[in-house]
């Protein structure tokens, strides 16, 4: 609580001193404090503030210089920091901040082997932390394309930080990007065998298997990695889907359900309860869930759309009318507008349904059903223009669809 008090005080004190233009005298690990609050609380008005005063009274100090750098980076003046970076190095050149910062640098300058090269500087320091640096390095390797060597990297920065996710994550997503799920398979035994507690290594175990349809090894490696973390929300959302492609709808709602009461609701979750009540024709629980997801998050247009979907289903055209004409004033998506259409030409609504197929068009890189849906309606409206306009169109489009050329001919 004391730390709290001196900490949000130190903060009072200085932001006081600008108020009143006084000086208050404020030792180095104080001004380095402020500084990180306001670059942390991305007040970077304030860091600046805070730099220029530290600097007047601890003029050079290479540990308020290097803040300064790394806010010309925030701040997208990479030129600046770049410079900056280049004295730090005479004044202290086994920092180990100033590699990292300059990779940062290279990095969001698209010069991704500058940014190794800076890294591969930073891993001979004395202060160096090899799992970070392997990770980072991984990341470059994998905007070059270089999957071999950023495998390669993600794999010793492993070596030192077992428990490092990201670097896990990584590594899989080498052998995805090549392809080689087999080989992913392989590497996770091995990395389980030596790190049987990886709860993370077990979970990307079983999409693995996941991927393979393979889902009885699927549930035993989710099964491990939920006795090692019981809260782990993800293990249980897997669990639920292999449950749902199983077709077994009681035992995926349970796990479901549980990831309720481990996190906060979401409309994820609601929309995933739904579709399982869904395929078990249960439709006022699909409703209700549909409507939670719906109110949790108004802008889940899935829940909209299968929401709709259920209800024309059903012959509900007109709660299906009301749900989808609320709905187009919230989202704008091409699926909602086409149904929305559909729901118009079945209660005779051309002009409405012509709209509604014309802004799902709007929305859409082009859609054959709907491009047919709406030259019929152009036709039967007489808008003959529209019509062939529509179907030229089209043509460029789908030079094989022979619905176009039906169509166009007339038949």
């Amino acid at each position: 609580m004391s730390n709290a008090y001196n900490y949000e005080d130190l903060i009072r004190r200085f932001e006081a001193m600008l108020q009143t233009n006084e000086i208050y005298f404020f030792d180095l690990e104080e001004f380095l404090t402020i500084i990180e609050h306001y670059i942390n609380s991305g007040d970077y008005n304030m860091a600046e503030r805070a730099i220029r005063t530290g600097l007047y009274q601890h003029e050079q100090d290479i540990d308020i210089l290097l803040y300064k750098a790394e806010l010309y980076s925030l701040n997208d003046q990479l030129e600046n920091a770049e410079h900056l970076l280049k004295e730090l190095k005479f004044m202290d050149p086994e920092r180990l901040e100033i590699p990292m910062l300059e990779a940062e640098i290279y990095s969001r300058k698209h010069l991704h082997n500058k940014a190794i090269s800076a890294l591969q500087r930073a891993l001979d320091l004395p202060d160096a932390e090899p799992s970070e640096i392997y990770e980072m390095m991984t990341v470059e390797y994998l905007y070059l394309d270089h999957y071999n060597e950023a495998l390669n990297t993600a794999i010793q920065a492993l070596k030192f930080d077992p428990d490092s996710s990201m670097s896990l994550f990584n590594a899989i997503s080498c052998f995805d990007l090549t392809d080689r799920s087999d080989d992913a398979i392989v590497f996770l035994k091995n990395f389980l065998d030596k790190n049987p507690f990886s709860e993370v290594g077990w979970s990307l175990l079983a999409k693995k298997y996941i991927d393979k349809e393979q889902f009885d090894k699927a549930l035993e490696a989710i099964d491990f990695a939920i006795a090692i973390d019981d809260n782990f929300l993800g293990a249980y959302y897997d669990k639920a889907y292999i449950f749902s492609k199983l077709q077994r709808y009681k035992e995926a709602l349970i796990f479901y359900k549980l990831t309720l009461d481990i996190a906060d609701p979401t409309a994820f979750t609601y929309y995933h309860i739904a579709r399982i009540y869904q395929r078990m024709n249960d439709i006022n629980n699909a409703t209700e869930y549909f409507l939670k997801a719906i109110n949790e998050d108004p802008g889940h247009f899935k829940s909209w759309i299968k929401l709709v979907e259920l209800k024309i289903e059903n012959n509900q055209w007109n709660i299906a009318l009301e749900i989808a004409e609320k709905a187009s004033e919230i989202v704008n998506h091409k699926e909602l507008f086409e149904l929305l259409g559909d729901i118009y030409n079945h209660h005779k609504r051309y002009d409405d349904a012509v709209s509604s197929y014309e802004m799902s068009l709007k929305l859409s890189d082009g859609n054959l059903p709907v491009i047919i849906k709406l030259s019929n309606l152009y036709k039967s409206t007489k808008q003959i223009e529209k019509f062939r306009n529509l179907l030229l169109k089209a043509k460029q489009d789908f030079p094989d669809s022979k619905e176009i050329k039906s169509l166009m001919s007339g038949t």
